[in-house]
């Protein structure tokens, strides 16, 4: 009985030391063990490291490097959503830091990855667009070297997309003067999208409609003048010679 009490004391002891020493890890401590899991692509281990590394770090450069990596963790983890949150509080703390053109890319990538279809909300399609600007503008050779420029563009005709999508269902259900704002804005704002022409022949149709028809009139001869485009030229004719009818 003896024996078997010390044993358990002994046990005891172990199990209080192996705890005090993991709650005295410091920051640099918790920071190196959870670089180790990153380089071995264990991610989700990493993080929690990287965010109790980021709970004790007492100086800024160790705190910035905890926070970057913890965002890199879920980043390459595909835990974008997580990624986004991490990437944004960096970028707040740490805007003027060596690495914020990487933590700006890679917050931009996290959107991209997170796009969602034209009838669904385009809120990531938005927040990816307006990244990728801001990543663009601040640092343009690196932005260069990722092939911002034709993500851009991409997100540009998902953004008229949806507004093309919009002005349709409005055209749908007889509202009119609803769809004639999201075509406004497709051909104000969007007029370098693949979605341009389609959207600018509705615009037209629509003010016809509303008795507007010299501005569909301008409308049409503006589009002609921007996309010189063969397959046009039937319904922009066609709408035309309908307009001269309407008129007189």
């Amino acid at each position: 009985m003896r024996k078997l009490l010390i044993l358990l004391i002994a046990v005891f002891l172990v199990i209080s030391c192996a705890g005090k020493q993991e709650q005295e890890k410091n920051a640099a401590t918790l920071f190196k063990e959870g670089l180790h899991f990153f380089q071995k692509q264990k991610y989700e281990d990493s993080a929690v490291l990287f965010e109790e590394a980021l709970k004790k770090a007492n100086n800024p450069e160790l705190a910035a490097k905890s926070q970057l990596f913890l965002a890199d963790s879920y980043y390459l983890d595909e835990k974008f959503d997580e990624a986004i949150a991490a990437y944004k509080a960096f970028l707040e703390l740490y805007e003027n830091n060596e690495d914020a053109k990487r933590a700006l890319l890679r917050l931009g990538l996290s959107y991209y990855a997170m796009l969602q279809p034209i009838d669904r909300d385009q809120s990531y399609t938005r927040d990816a667009y307006n990244t990728f600007l801001k990543l663009r503008e601040k640092y343009p050779e690196y932005a260069k070297r990722y092939d911002i420029d034709k993500k851009i563009r991409h997100l540009r005709n998902l953004l008229a997309e949806k507004n093309f999508y919009v002005a349709k269902f409005y055209v749908r259900i007889g509202e009119k003067k609803a769809s004639l704002l999201r075509l406004e804005k497709i051909i104000k704002e969007y007029k370098d999208t693949k979605i341009y022409p389609e959207a600018a022949l509705l615009y037209a149709k629509v003010l016809v409609e509303l008795n507007k028809p010299s501005e569909a009139v301008s409308v049409l001869t503006d589009l002609l003048k921007t996309r010189k485009d063969p397959r046009l030229l039937q319904g922009v004719d066609e709408l035309l010679r309908f307009i001269k009818k309407k008129i007189g």
